[in-house]
């Protein structure tokens, strides 16, 4: 893991917020035609948004949505550059401590198909079957924090 990697928790809507939807677009949608809207993005408002940086090189960002004692973590990328050095890892304990510090006792996802081991071996678990959501099974995993 880089040793100068290092989280944040970013404004909807600034310059770092743009690079992330960037990168959101260029590993999540954009491999599925899709791109992120205005009015995709005006829907977020209201949520967390974290953001890693490598130096000043933002590396992986991601969103959470606050749902009660619950938090669900969504739209997670880490830069292809800068895959299997851990920093999604370290950016779920990051995330798993910021809700935890909101109160939150319970954290969440629904993982991609090619996601949940990488959910399984950072303690959760998968619940239910798998379901279709934009065209590709996902599975939802649980932790309790």
């Amino acid at each position: 893991m880089p040793g100068d990697l290092r989280f944040e928790i970013i404004e909807h809507g600034s310059e770092t917020y743009l690079v992330g939807v960037r990168l959101r677009d260029e590993m999540l949608r954009n491999p599925m035609g899709v791109v992120t809207a205005e009015e995709d993005m005006a829907t977020e408002r209201a949520l967390i948004h974290v953001a890693g940086f490598v130096g000043d090189a933002l590396c992986a960002t991601c969103v959470l949505v606050p749902e009660g004692r619950a938090v669900r973590m969504k739209r997670v990328a880490v830069a292809p550059s800068f895959q299997n050095e851990g920093i999604g890892t370290a950016m779920l304990r990051f995330c798993e401590a910021h809700a935890k510090g909101m109160g939150a006792t319970k954290f969440y996802a629904h993982a991609r198909e090619t996601a949940v081991r990488f959910y399984e071996k950072a303690g959760y678990v998968g619940e239910g079957d798998y379901f279709d959501e934009v065209g590709i099974p996902h599975l939802v995993v649980r932790k309790a924090l």
